[in-house]
């Protein structure tokens, strides 16, 4: 078994929640440790658990096409971390004028956010660094490249 830690912006294209497909196939989450050549990740500071779709056993592979599309995902805590952003802004119920401008999955008690989707709302190349913070903090328009995403909040890009 090989385990990576993934950087904070690194989609889960070719990915699977173990979680998942663990629970449809009826094993141990802990299963892909005794899997030969298997290849695991994670994000740093995460306990989730993503299982790379080619290094699966051959006898789970058709569970696969079952299992919920990452495609453009990545773990909340990594996209806070990310963009600098606090956790409560991807909460529902707190009200955040961020949040609906996020596409938010909820799976198996793991939280995730559509960070492809967020770069190409606003028109953004993948390889772009991305934060997030009070407009106000910005510096002038020509020092610091920034898009406006609601009254008070900014991103800013490099």
């Amino acid at each position: 078994m090989q385990m990576n830690t993934l950087s904070n912006n690194d989609f889960l294209d070719n990915y699977v929640l173990n979680k998942e497909l663990c629970a449809k196939v009826g094993i141990s989450s802990n299963a892909y440790r005794f899997w030969k050549n298997v290849k695991a990740a994670k994000y740093d500071g995460c306990r989730a658990v993503f299982l790379d779709k080619k290094s699966i056993l051959v006898k789970y592979q058709k569970i696969l096409q079952s299992c919920t599309d990452l495609s453009g995902m990545v773990q909340s805590n990594a996209f806070c971390t990310y963009t600098g952003i606090a956790p409560s802004h991807l909460i529902k119920s707190n009200n955040s004028c961020l949040y609906n401008l996020l596409e938010i999955k909820d799976l198996y008690g793991i939280k995730f956010v559509n960070l492809k989707k967020f770069y190409d709302d606003l028109n953004l190349d993948y390889r772009y660094n991305i934060y997030v913070e009070k407009c106000k903090f910005f510096g002038p328009s020509p020092f610091e490249k920034k898009i406006k995403l609601t009254a008070e909040m900014c991103l800013g890009y490099y």
